[in-house]
């Protein structure tokens, strides 16, 4: 039987981490254990997770980093499989952990992933299975995302996340295991609610990303006019949706995540700024 360990990162998420914690040990398929990497959380985070049958591991805020924090998670981890979740990521469905585990009877398959789906919304039906054998640029924005990933664990322990990059890890590594011939499985079928990040952290985490994606391509420069167009096309579909559907809720749901949204959106233009006159200078 295929066991998991399923790694939580987490800083300064008081209202978030509970509900998570407790998605976790509601699952019918239950983790071998649950390992929390905390980056030095100055609220109420560490009280909260008191209270749950935990492991918590301490990284100092000076040596924080996407992979840094998951890498030393899994190096604690016992069980046959690491399932990455972020602390704002609870799991919508009591069949979540047991989605992503069922694929690794498959020796091919090297992780897994689910959608994130926006609290408020109904969560969707689970559409087919998608098997991915490669990575591109053209592709990048699409792939195994950390918030809500399972990786067979005897690959992350030839290739750990690479503690070098800003962020983008997790599709850094799902390049490296697709360029050894294995495959990567989205499963519709292993949701999480994903809860809005606050603007800073929106915009800090877009800039990391795009960091991040500089560094895996640096041959390719995103176009600036990009993110713009990309979110100009999001916000007049939903707001299209909503006018059909009349759907009020959703619409002020929307309202309330549009400045977080804007934030990631700077955050990767100035990067992308950065990043393209620092390789003019060399």
């Amino acid at each position: 039987m295929t066991t998991a360990s399923v790694i939580v990162r987490c800083k300064n998420e008081e209202a978030g981490i509970g509900p998570t914690l407790e998605g976790i040990l509601e699952q019918r398929v239950k983790p071998c254990e649950v390992i929390v990497v905390d980056s030095g959380s100055t609220d109420a985070t560490l009280a909260v997770v008191a209270g749950y049958p935990v492991k918590v591991l301490h990284l100092p805020p000076d040596e924080w980093g996407y992979s840094r924090a998951l890498n030393l998670g899994a190096r604690e981890a016992m069980g046959d499989v690491l399932v990455c979740l972020s602390a704002h990521c609870p799991s919508a469905t009591e069949d979540w952990l047991g989605n992503l585990l069922r694929h690794f009877d498959e020796p091919a398959v090297a992780g897994v992933w689910g959608p994130p789906v926006r609290p408020g919304r109904p969560i969707p039906e689970p559409g087919p299975v998608i098997v991915q054998r490669s990575y591109h640029f053209e592709s990048r924005l699409w792939g195994l995302s950390n918030g809500n990933s399972a990786l067979r664990r005897s690959l992350w322990e030839e290739f750990p996340f690479d503690e070098q990059l800003p962020a983008a890890e997790d599709k850094a590594w799902g390049r490296e295991a697709l360029a050894r011939g294995y495959i990567i499985v989205y499963d519709p079928a292993a949701p999480v609610w994903h809860q809005p990040h606050r603007i800073i952290d929106a915009y800090r985490r877009n800039r990391a990303i795009y960091e991040g994606f500089v560094a895996m391509f640096p041959e390719h420069q995103v176009p600036r006019a990009e993110a713009l167009i990309s979110l100009t096309r999001a916000v007049g579909r939903a707001g299209g949706r909503h006018l059909r559907e009349r759907d009020l809720a959703a619409a002020r749901h929307d309202l309330a995540r549009f400045p977080s949204t804007v934030a990631a959106v700077i955050g990767g233009l100035v990067v992308r700024r950065v990043c393209s006159a620092s390789r003019r200078r060399r």
